[in-house]
């Protein structure tokens, strides 16, 4: 089957919102709950560095699988996903370190319980638009991005 690799803005908003309310936010929730478990519900430096790196740990799978349902939801073989999740999840996890760590980190010393949801959903917003990008992202770009690396690897 040939799959196209031109979709709608519809057709994105629908795979980002199934991918993000079947996988992202249970696992999310599972995640967090298990922090709170493990470190406690304190708002202290300590804990709160405790609390986010946690946290980070949980991002490669979080990406990951991100970027694999949203590969099997438009058709790719996977083998394809397997390629992107090789050539963009550092990228990925980076952005998501840079814009996560600082935000969980700041929510957790200094914003109130009763609106850390709130917050967290803005920036929220702003990185699924971002992580949207990254995995609709042309496999064109993909590969030519991958067969410069191997030429780099085979002069070594």
């Amino acid at each position: 089957a040939v799959v196209s690799t031109q979709s709608t803005g519809v057709e994105r908003t629908a795979r980002s919102v199934t991918v993000g309310a079947g996988f992202i936010a249970p696992f999310v929730t599972f995640a967090y709950n298990g922090v709170d478990k493990i470190v406690g519900s304190s708002q202290t430096i300590l804990s709160s560095v405790k609390k986010v790196g946690l946290i980070a740990l949980f991002s490669p799978i979080t990406n990951t699988g991100y970027i694999t349902l949203n590969g099997l939801l438009q058709g790719h073989s996977v083998q394809r996903i397997s390629q992107k999740i090789r050539l963009d999840l550092v990228e990925v996890l980076m952005v998501g370190y840079c814009v996560w760590l600082p935000t969980h980190f700041s929510l957790f010393v200094f914003v109130p319980l009763q609106h850390r949801l709130l917050i967290s959903n803005i920036v929220g917003v702003v990185w699924t638009g971002y992580l949207t990008y990254a995995a609709n992202r042309q496999t064109g770009n993909l590969q030519r991005k991958h067969s410069e690396q191997n030429g780099n690897e085979e002069r070594k």
